[in-house]
């Protein structure tokens, strides 16, 4: 199915110490680099449910942008509507991961997203009439996300909150969100309150319509106009990058929504996403295929 992704595309540098950090001191690590950023991560995972997937985002003009743009291509990633900044880096992430492979700090140069504004997202508008369904990366400025969900409110938006020190950008714009990711910690923080249920409650009341909420590897709880849906989600033995795992998360969901399936089945291809992105070095896994998600499907209902 078609669909657009609006948001951000970055390189990844990962370190990881197998020991505890001493700060300001030499840490012997290892390094690697990978492709990344939430509107990037959540196209390549869409794209290889099988999907036709556009990416509308922002290139530099330095090798890693070149690097970046042509891994799309190979892709199969549409990305002709994306602009190109001169004189700019590219976005770039850098995690340092604790010896438990959980993020412990993580620092991002992402200044050229800001590129992605209002006069673009207007100089697009035909085009992004064309799709049924965005997905919104809420890296973007808070002015752009909420120009977009106002001028296109016909569509069937998804977004990722991304974090908690973002997911603000969006408490004025709940009701014009149709599915909305977060996690405890960014759910807590956008409603004020400590307590989930009551979270949830108040979120609601300020008109929040489908809130998708993971709590790592608790419950995962649904909130809908139907009420409140509850899954639980796959033990995994050893996680290699957590870095990722709600994109893949929203992503699945995504998949399933716009390929119109049940909640349930949407849940099952969101879990399953997530946990075979938390088995890969990198914030997506490339061995994804629509196959192997089915069979951990399966799996899901055998527990």
């Amino acid at each position: 199915m078609k669909v657009l992704v609006i948001g951000a595309q970055n390189i990844d540098i990962f370190a990881q110490s197998s020991i505890e950090y001493v700060l300001k001191d030499s840490n012997p690590s290892k390094i690697h680099l990978s492709f990344g950023g939430v509107g990037r991560n959540m196209a390549e995972n869409l794209k290889r449910l099988g999907n036709d997937v556009h990416f509308l985002t922002v290139f530099a003009d330095d090798f890693f942008a070149k690097a970046a743009k042509q891994s799309l291509i190979d892709m199969n990633i549409n990305i002709l509507e994306s602009i190109d900044v001169k004189d700019q880096t590219n976005s770039i992430y850098m995690g340092i991961m604790d010896k438990d492979n959980d993020l412990f700090l993580g620092l991002n140069d992402m200044d050229i997203i800001n590129e992605l504004n209002i006069d673009v997202i207007n100089s697009k508008i035909e085009y992004i009439n064309t799709f049924d369904y965005l997905v919104i990366d809420n890296n973007l400025e808070e002015t752009v996300i909420s120009h977009i969900v106002n001028k296109f409110e016909d569509k069937i938006i998804v977004m990722d909150a991304v974090s908690a020190k973002k997911v603000n950008k969006l408490k004025n714009i709940l009701s014009k969100i149709n599915y909305l990711k977060l996690n405890h910690i960014e759910l807590c923080e956008l409603a004020g309150e400590k307590n989930i249920m009551l979270s949830i409650n108040k979120l609601n009341n300020k008109g929040a319509k489908t809130l998708l909420i993971t709590n790592q590897s608790e419950e995962i709880i649904v909130s809908t106009k139907n009420g409140l849906f509850k899954y639980k989600p796959l033990k995994i033995d050893e996680i290699i990058n957590a870095t990722g795992a709600g994109d893949a998360f929203i992503s699945g969901f995504t998949h399933g929504l716009i390929n119109g399936y049940s909640l349930d089945q949407r849940i099952d291809y969101a879990i399953s996403m997530a946990h075979l992105t938390l088995q890969s070095n990198n914030s997506t896994n490339e061995h994804i295929t629509l196959k192997e998600v089915e069979i951990i499907n399966e799996k899901l209902h055998r527990i």
